[in-house]
């Protein structure tokens, strides 16, 4: 895992997506997710933050399932 930021991991679950729409959906799909938000929150996640550590993106990837799968 790598630090990454939410720019490039939006773009990685929705490809055919604008920048801005993808970065939207992948905020919906996190808030709407209340383990994965919690999870996030206990590693010191807040709203607006743009770089994900590696232990956020492995939640990410848990919760969510990695992109393209």
């Amino acid at each position: 895992m790598r630090t990454l930021s939410m720019k490039e991991l939006s773009t990685m679950y929705f490809p055919n997506s604008t920048v801005k729409s993808a970065g939207a959906q992948l905020k919906r799909w996190i808030n709407h997710n209340k383990e994965l938000r919690a999870a996030l929150d206990a590693t010191g996640y807040f709203d607006g933050q743009h770089l994900l550590t590696p232990r956020q993106v492995e939640l990410v990837f848990h919760y969510l399932g990695e992109p393209g799968e």
